[in-house]
This record gives C-alpha cells, structure tokens and sequence, in this order.
C-alpha cells in the first residue's frame, strides 16, 4: 500500500512540474506571442518619398530670429493652393508651446520669424516630438515663392532624418525681415508643434543634456528588469514575472516614442515601430496580473482585475485590425478604470499591509505621469523634455519602486532562510554530554568545563596559608539569562563555553607570570553568569594597572562566535586579599559587591559598600516597627474609565518615611523584603489598611469602587493566604469582591503550579483577579489562558513612543486582543500625556491609571501628592 501510493504520489509531481514551469514563464510566453501578433498584423506603410529642392548655405552668423506661431485646422495643400497664409483668421499659439488637443483633421501652424539683421542667417529649425505622425514643412519666400522641406514622421522614419537624433531637425536660410515657416501636422494622438529654431552649432548641445537623463533612467529601468528577472528565476515565484514584463514594456514603448525603436537594429523592418500599440496595453495587463502577487487582493477584486486583464487583451487584439470604437479613448477608459481599481485595494491595505505603501507610491507615481500627459494635450501645461516624457516618468519611478519592494520581499526571504539554517545548525549542536571523569565531575563546573568554586578556593587557600597576597576578579556577565531566553539554554551555554575559552586564552596572555593558575585554567566558574580569576600581588602597581585596562577593553567589546555579534555586558569587581578579606569567602563576598556597581567595567571594591550592605540590614530590621508606629501609610491612585473618566477602582501604594533615610522607594526595599522573607507581614498590613480606608472611599468615589493592592509570589506560596486575607475582610466587612489583588506576571511565573492552585482558591472565594505589569515577564500565553483572572494591567512600556511608531501600536492592539479573547477589564499602566489619553479612547471598555487623571494621594489629605512608584 505505501509504495503504490508513493509511487502515485511521484506521478501527481511529475505531472503538476510542466504546469509550475509553464505557469511560472506564462508573463513571458504572453509577451512573446503579442510581439509575434502585433508583427503579423503590421504593414510596412507604402508611401513615395518627398524631395525638396531647397539648398542651403553656410551665412554669416546674425542676432538671433524671433518667431510668432499661429495655426489653422487646414490641410497644407488647402493653405498653399488659397494663399490662407495671408488670411487674418488664424488662432495664436501660446509662447510655452502647448498642445491644442486631438484634431481629427490636418492642422497647419504658421510660424513668423523676423531677421532683425541685415545679412541672411543659417538657423536649424527643431521639432522634439518624434510621436508625431506626419510632418510637411514649406517656407514662404518674400516673393511668395514656396519651397517644401522634407516632410518626416513614423511615415517617412529611414530615409529624411537629417541627424540620427530623437528630433526631427530642418535647415533653414532666413534672410533679413520677415520669413514665413508652414508646418501641417497630422497625428493619432495630441496635436502639438514644439518648435525650436536654434543656431547649427547648439542642436546638439540643446539635445545632449535630454538624451542624457533620459538614458539614465532607461539604464535604471534595464537595471530593475534584469535583477527582478534574476529574483524570479532565483525564488521561483512566478508572480513577479509580470514584473519584467511591465518595465519591457515600459522600456520599449519609450524607446518608440524617442526615436529609438528597434528600427535601429532591423532598419528594413519598419513594423518594429508599430508595436507600441501593443506594447502599452500589454503595461496594463502586467500591473492588473501583478497586483495579487504582490499583495493580498480580496477573491471578487482578483476575478475584477483578471476581467480587465480579458479586456485589455481583447483591446490589444483589435487595435492593430483597426475595428470602430476600440482606439485611445476607450483604452484610456480601460487603463484608468484599472488603475482605480488598484488604487483603492491600495488603500484599504495602507495600514495593514507594508508593501501596500509601495504600490500606493507606484500607482500615484504613474497617475501623476499620465494627468500630466493628458494636460500637455490640451494645452494646459508646456511641452518640453519632461512633459514629453512625463507618463514614461511616471510609470519609470512606479516600476522602480516596485523593484525596490521586491528587492525588499527578497531581502525578508532570505532573512528567513538564514533563520532557519540558524536553527538547523543549532538542532545539529544539540546534543547531551555525560561526565563520564568523576574526578572532573569534582573539580569543573557542569556546564562550563572549567575549574569550580571548591578549586578556586583550594588553590586560594594554599596562597592564604603562605601569607601571599593576591587579588581576586570577579566577572558578572549580567546578560547570560536573557541571552540564554532569547537563544535557548543549550545555544547559550556553547557561545558561553567558546566566550570562556577565548578569555582564558586573553588572561593568560595578558598576565602571563602574575597569574594564579587554578588547576591548569586561567578562570574558574562560580556559578554559570560569575566567573572568578586572580593575579599575585606585585610592587609594580602602574603596570597591573595597564593590564586591567587592556582587560577592560577586552570585556567591553561584542563577542562574535559565528553568526553571532553580541555584548554579555560583563562586570568585573576586584578585591585585594588580605585587605579586603582574610579568607577567599570574604574576598569572593567583597569582589562579588564590587562588580554590582554598573557605572564601570571594572570596578575595586570600597569599603563604602559595607555602609551600604549596612543599610539594607536596618531597613530590614525596621520594616515591622515602621507598620506599627506610623512610618508607613498608604496612597491611592484611582484607575478610570478612558471614555467617561469615571473612577472604578483605586490601587494601594505603600510609602514609607524612615526617620534616618528619609523617603525610601518600594523599589529599594521591597525586592529585598522579598527575597529575606520579610515582604508577607507587608501584603496582610497593606491588605488590612486598605479593607479600613475601603468605607470612606467609597463615600468619595462611590459603592462601585474596589481597592487593589500588590501581592508578592512570596504571598501565594504561604500555605494561609487565603484564610488570613478572607479573615481580614470579615473583620472590616469588606465584601470579597471589592477586593482586587494584583499579582505581577513575573511571581505568577515563579512557581506557575502553586501560583494557579491560590488562585483558582481566591478567585473561587469572591477576589478578583488582577495580573500586574503584564509584557515585564516571560508567561506563554498558553500558561497564561490557565489562571483564573478578571483584570489585565497592560505596563506602562507599551505606550512609550507609541504615537510615532505603527508597530508599537499593532503590539498594544495585540495585547488588547489578548485581553478580550481571555474575558478579561484592561488597565492601561502609566498615561501620563493627554495626547495618549485621547488616542486610547478608541478602544471601547478600556480602563487608565496615570498621572494623567491623578497622583498618588494620602486619603487624610487629597492636596498632598507624592511620586508614585515608577
């Protein structure tokens, strides 16, 4: 059974591979079959060359000519046979040289220039609108004789161009006084005559700076089309072939319309010219087909742009058989309706779609070319080089930046790639190592290989025993843990094992004799983020100062170890033994205070620290004197509803003034109350004043308001937690409800099992659940979903810059969402600024506590305020 289906399955592949390739090429084969069709339904135009008997002479150089222009919707032949030239009912041509729009007829332009010289002057008189269909010039003599210039135009491309330039380019002899230049213009598109009349000399100069920025632009658009072809064949994604097939077009069709056209490679195939009514059509199918490859598109608006893409090859099929009602208006029509279409799935996608910016910058890049093309056709704004070319612009700078997003989804997917080889490669280093040495198993540390603690000590002691001085390094690499989160246990403790090789390589070279070798290594390993080595005492301090500065150095630059680059943020602390202690416990204790200090690298210890260690002590010792006389109290910070601004809840924040240290911050005391034990007796203190206070707060604020108060991991781990706490709202006759306790989600986190078991126990006796400074910690959501809560605390981190920065934004919705999706009242921590305030009350049912609404206050007296606890 499982090899036929095997073998079935290999069927089902080599059959699905020819349709990938030819839907992968398919852009490709659609461009090559319309080129094919659009040169089989072109003819060579069967038209007899003009000839002009004009000759022209070189003249003395004269003030340069002025010239007038006016035109008349006649054919040249009507002009020349009536003598209209003469007539008064021509209409004037503005000076900028505007289009008049689309004529159906022949329009003859008349052009009066004025020799103020006394000598005949040799002019060249340049028209720079090589899209023009027909031109046939005449010049008037004074005598009324008439001479035909040469005419030229798509019809006449091979034989008349007098310069191999993208302009069309007459000599003319004006002799002194009035001259008179006719010119019949007949052409499919917008009539115009943006004439020039210039010295022989300057022709060329007037056309280099044009030729030249155009030809940038042409090479960046070769440029974009060969990387996009080579991110089509390296990813294999077939969308973004429609890509290249639309700068191709975008390439060719201006190469047309500049003169360029494939004329100059195959000059005996003058059809090469006529596919530019193929080629723009074509632009409009690769940006219809392009757009859901590029970005989501609804399943209606993708069947719409396929439909257009149907009509627009429709279109392209009939326009070369020259069918009524298909031609420039309706495929105007077609590509505007397209492009609006694009433009508002843009749109709807700008926020939450990156490239969806891209594309918008496209779209509006080439709407801004094609409304400039259509206002030069109608006279609105001048033709010069840059109207001329103003859809090709346009469309230039959408398709570059289209590249640009590409070159982006690339760059993404390949970041993707590296990841997971970065991860591959991290599977394949996973691996368990069993201590099979036993003496090695005494004297190393498990992880690090290198000599512990009790070998540090032994050889210490043998230097304590000879009365030899030393000094004792302390190393912290204060950010193993996040490192060691962020990367997982196994990746860290390799890059940590290759860290510790290379620094006991660097001390060995750095102090070479003065070091004290601890069993054949440099270092030992305290624990997995402390690391211990020592140096014998010398005369020559200067020197050991050196050394510890270069040993600075070395400890401050990132670590790299293969693909990575990173910083452990290494500590060192230094204590000299005997002086700062007369065993290797003492001295490790004096060098491991030390190396807290994070103002420094490297810092030697101060006898300064033991006042400090000193103060901790008699907080510690104080701590339940200052509950009963007085040094502690409460205040209350209301957290209130966005929308309304009414208060719901009040949360209890502990103060305390020592008669010694003055004001001390929870932050200074608090954590070490909780690692010493002492942090319990607080909770049911704080606890029991607020149940107290709970009456006369609700007379200010109302029967609605609860009261919470901040409980410790210490807390839910005790055993009678909950029947103290049930006892102590008995007694005040506080209705459990009123009641929230707030718990951070680091101690949820700490011992998740316990955590969960108080919880369920004091959410099923009627307290409300609050989960404190939620995004500090590091719970899973799945662990998360577990606990019984009625109250999330978003930390005042979410909002910092949150008003700049989009992504921030989508995070703080997340966590919204997160708090919905678990039925839960969100408390946003920390609203300081009214222009945050006002952004957040958007989100219906959201709660705020801040600065913003009120300070902390003492409920004896609501004027005084203090710092709340940041």
């Amino acid at each position: 059974m499982d090899s036929s289906a095997g073998h079935a399955e290999g069927r089902k592949k080599k059959l699905r591979r020819p349709a990938f390739v030819l839907r992968r090429w398919s852009p490709f084969l659609l461009l090559i079959l319309t080129l094919g069709y659009g040169l089989l339904t072109t003819t060579l135009p069967n038209t007899a060359p003009l000839t002009s008997d004009s000759a022209f002479s070189r003249l003395p150089p004269a003030a340069k000519p002025s010239l007038q222009t006016h035109y008349l919707t006649k054919s040249l032949t009507d002009v020349l046979e009536h003598e209209l030239w003469r007539g008064t009912n021509w209409q004037p041509v503005r000076d900028n040289y505007s289009g008049l729009g689309y004529f159906s007829a022949p329009v003859t332009f008349r052009v009066t220039l004025t020799n103020p010289g006394d000598q005949p002057v040799r002019q060249w008189a340049v028209v720079s609108a090589p899209s023009l269909d027909h031109i046939q010039p005449a010049i008037i003599g004074d005598d009324g004789t008439v001479s035909l210039l040469p005419a030229l135009g798509d019809l006449y491309p091979f034989n008349h161009r007098l310069i191999a330039l993208p302009q069309w380019v007459w000599p003319i002899s004006l002799p002194p006084g009035t001259s008179t230049l006719l010119f019949e213009v007949r052409n499919s598109g917008p009539t115009m005559l943006p004439l020039s009349v210039l010295a022989p000399e300057t022709v060329i100069s007037e056309s280099a700076g044009t030729l030249a920025w155009k030809a940038s632009i042409t090479g960046l658009l070769v440029f974009a089309l060969l990387f996009n072809l080579s991110i089509v064949v390296k990813m294999k994604r077939p969308g973004l072939a429609w890509l290249s097939v639309l700068m191709f077009s975008l390439i060719y069709s201006q190469l047309v319309m500049e003169g360029f056209g494939l004329w100059y490679l195959w000059p005996n195939l003058p059809e090469m010219n006529r596919l530019l009514n193929i080629t723009l059509p074509l632009c409009l199918i690769a940006l219809c087909q392009f757009t859901p490859h590029f970005m989501p598109v609804p399943p209606n608006a993708a069947r719409i742009l396929f439909g257009i893409s149907i009509l627009a090859v429709a279109h392209l099929l009939a326009i070369p058989l020259a069918l009524p009602l298909l031609g420039q208006g309706s495929f105007l029509l077609l590509a505007m309706t397209g492009g609006a279409i694009i433009l508002g799935l843009v749109v709807s996608q700008f926020r939450s779609h990156v490239y969806a910016r891209h594309y918008a910058l496209s779209i509006l890049a080439m709407l801004a070319g094609s409304l400039i093309s259509s206002l030069r056709t109608i006279g609105w704004v001048p033709i010069n080089s840059l109207t001329d070319s103003a859809f090709f612009l346009g469309a230039a700078a959408g398709s570059l930046i289209l590249t640009s997003a590409v070159g982006r989804q690339m760059l993404e997917e390949r970041k993707r790639r590296m990841r997971s080889d970065i991860r591959a490669q991290q599977e394949q280093r996973l691996r368990t190592q069993v201590e099979q040495d036993y003496d090695r198993l005494l004297k190393t540390h498990r992880i690090t290989g290198k000599p512990n603690r009790a070998m540090l000590e032994e050889c210490l002691d043998a230097l304590d025993s000879r009365k030899q001085p030393y000094t004792l390094g302390l190393i912290r690499l204060e950010r193993f843990n996040e490192i060691e989160q962020a990367l997982g246990y196994r990746t860290a403790e390799e890059l940590l094992k290759s860290y510790l090789r290379n620094l006991n390589s660097f001390l060995k070279r750095l102090l070479g004799d003065r070091l004290v070798m601890i069993n054949g290594y440099a270092i030992a390993s305290i624990d997995t983020a402390t690391h211990a080595f020592a140096l014998h005492r010398d005369e020559d301090s200067e020197v050991a100062d050196e050394m510890l500065l270069e040993l600075t150095d070395w400890l401050d630059d990132n670590f790299r170890e293969g693909r990575f680059a990173f910083s452990w943020s290494a500590s060192v602390g230094m204590a000299h033994a005997p002086e700062h202690g007369n065993d290797v416990a003492s001295a490790l204790s004096s060098a491991g205070f030390a190396a807290l200090d994070r103002r420094q690298t490297l810092t030697i210890y101060d006898p300064a620290i033991a006042e400090w260690q000193y103060r901790q002590q008699v907080l510690m010792l104080d701590v339940e004197g200052a509950l009963r006389n007085g040094e502690m109290w409460l205040e209350y910070q209301p957290k209130v509803s966005i929308r309304d601004k009414r208060t719901e809840s009040l949360e209890a924040l502990i103060r305390w003034q020592h008669p010694d240290f003055g004001p001390v911050p929870p932050a200074h005391w608090v954590p070490l109350a909780e690692q010493v034990g002492m942090i319990h007796p607080v909770t049911l203190w704080v606890i029991d004043r607020a149940c107290r206070d709970q009456g006369r707060l609700k007379d200010r604020h109302g029967d609605h308001v609860g009261v919470a108060v901040n409980v410790s991991a210490k807390d839910l781990a005790h055993p009678d937690f909950l029947e103290e706490v049930t006892a102590i709202t008995q007694h005040h006759g506080t209705r459990p409800e009123d009641l929230i306790l707030e718990i951070t989600e680091t101690a949820m986190m700490l011992d998740a099992t316990a955590a969960r078991t108080m919880i369920r126990s004091l959410s099923k006796a009627g307290f409300r659940i609050a989960l404190d400074d939620f995004g500090t910690g590091h719970s899973s959501l799945g662990t998360l979903a577990t606990f019984d809560l009625d109250e999330l605390k978003i930390d005042r981190s979410f909002l910092k810059d949150i008003l700049q920065h989009p992504t921030r934004q989508r995070i703080f919705r997340a966590a919204l969402e997160l708090g919905d999706a678990l039925d839960l009242d969100v408390v946003v921590e920390g609203v300081e600024d009214e222009s945050v305030a006002v952004w957040l009350q958007q989100f219906p049912g959201l709660y705020g506590q801040g600065y913003y609404w009120a300070r902390p206050e003492r409920l004896e007296d609501r004027a005084r305020t203090v710092t709340a606890d940041r």
